[in-house]
């Protein structure tokens, strides 16, 4: 049953992510964009937007791949963009999303997560 509602969540954010990027939603503000920022993040579906009281083993291994791809500034700013704006939109649990980082041990990565960061301010 568990399996079911995380393909279900994953398939959903997927679905959501191909539509807002074909209307012109999500577009590109750095480097990086936020189309790859929410892909990127789909494994820790079931964590992030979901009742998972830990990462799912997949997730982490998501997250290091897309701190990896953040190489400077313009690049945090773009995901701070990015996560700020999608947050909302998925349901996001917030403080779940502000302890990823930490709990995949990513640097890069590590943006507060909140309706009302300033973005033009991480570095």
């Amino acid at each position: 049953m568990t399996g079911n509602v995380m393909l279900k969540s994953v398939f959903f954010v997927g679905f959501v992510v191909a539509v807002m990027t074909a209307c012109g939603v999500i577009t590109s503000e750095g480097a990086i964009s936020c189309n790859q920022v929410v892909s990127s993040l789909i494994p820790c579906a079931g964590y992030l937007i979901g009742n998972a009281a830990t990462p799912p083993p997949s997730c982490c291994p998501a997250v290091k791949g897309l701190d990896a791809q953040v190489k400077d500034t313009p690049d945090r700013q773009a995901v701070c963009n990015c996560l700020k704006n999608q947050a909302n939109s998925f349901g996001v649990n917030l403080e779940k999303a502000n302890n990823l980082p930490g709990l995949c041990n990513v640097t890069d990565l590590n943006v507060p997560i909140t309706p009302d960061v300033d973005c033009s301010k991480i570095h």
